[in-house]
């Protein structure tokens, strides 16, 4: 029913780190499994083309060899280099472009100005690690491209008021890394980035963890001219924990939080969104909005 183009030499390995886009095809291809869809993978068999990857030579050289109205195309593609320039100046060569997130889409429409109509959102399948619940620490600080003096304010916080916490910084730890420390604490702090989709803090939702995120509010990774309104957390609900977005307000915002810590649940916005059912559910509609 599905043909899933992807190229396994764009991922990167390190160790026992799995990247980001390894994730999101993994994800999907076991998601395509459990819920019974027949699929292929790099051969042209079924009535829809998924291209999955749109960063090299291979995937531009088999779009051309597709019925244009049968490809929906991402999330993995930038569309500033000539591939995706590509894409953003053909909107006639395919059915949808896969946008991660709602600001992603924002982007694409606002400052690209491709069509709305051609602009599909669509949350890659999360899994809920395997996490054994033996905690014994307090806190998962996630850490990723922020100025380092954010991470030293949350950890001087918490050692003043005598708070244990793991760290893991982006792109230095291994998933075994990874589920050893949500084993282990009972909430996380979240000191990102904009994330397109924000994988590993959905994984952290997925098992249940309440979060503290130290928010931003625009993506300007580009400049000035294609800035936008974006997030740490693009899937978010207040049952998930609390945000803020200036260092002023971390002290309140933390009581705040733990006084409430019980409360929460982020795994219902895992169940509402991310699962691998609906996560399907949303990908087949795609080819016929």
């Amino acid at each position: 029913m599905i043909n899933l183009w992807y190229e396994k030499s764009y991922w990167a390995h390190t160790g026992g780190r799995v990247s980001g886009p390894e994730k999101v095809v993994r994800n999907t291809i076991e998601a395509l499994k459990e819920e019974s869809i027949d699929f292929s993978i790099n051969e042209n068999k079924y009535s829809f083309n998924f291209l999955m990857q749109y960063q090299h030579e291979i995937a531009h050289k088999k779009h051309a060899e597709l019925e244009h109205n049968t490809c929906v195309i991402g999330p993995q593609f930038w569309p500033f280099d000539s591939y995706g320039k590509f894409l953003i100046g053909n909107p006639n060569y395919y059915n949808k472009i896969i946008a991660p997130s709602r600001w992603v889409k924002d982007l694409f429409v606002n400052k690209l100005l491709l069509p709305s109509n051609k602009v599909g959102v669509w949350a890659a399948p999360i899994k809920a690690p395997d996490i054994s619940e033996k905690q014994s620490i307090d806190c998962l600080i996630y850490y990723k491209n922020r100025p380092i003096e954010h991470l030293e304010k949350v950890k001087s916080f918490l050692s003043t008021k005598k708070f244990t916490y793991l760290e893991l910084n982006y792109g230095g730890y291994s998933q075994n890394d990874f589920k050893d420390a949500l084993s282990k604490v009972r909430f996380c702090i979240i000191i990102d980035n904009t994330e397109s989709q924000g994988i590993a803090i959905q994984e952290m939702m997925a098992v249940g963890k309440p979060l503290l995120v130290w928010d931003v509010k625009e993506w300007d990774y580009m400049g000035d001219e294609y800035k936008i309104p974006a997030s740490s957390v693009p899937y978010w609900s207040d049952d998930c924990g609390e945000k803020f977005y200036y260092e002023d307000e971390f002290e309140f915002t933390f009581q705040k939080f733990y006084d409430r810590i019980d409360r929460y649940n982020s795994k219902s916005l895992f169940n509402s969104q991310l699962s691998y059912k609906i996560s399907m559910k949303k990908l087949f509609s795609l080819f016929g909005e």
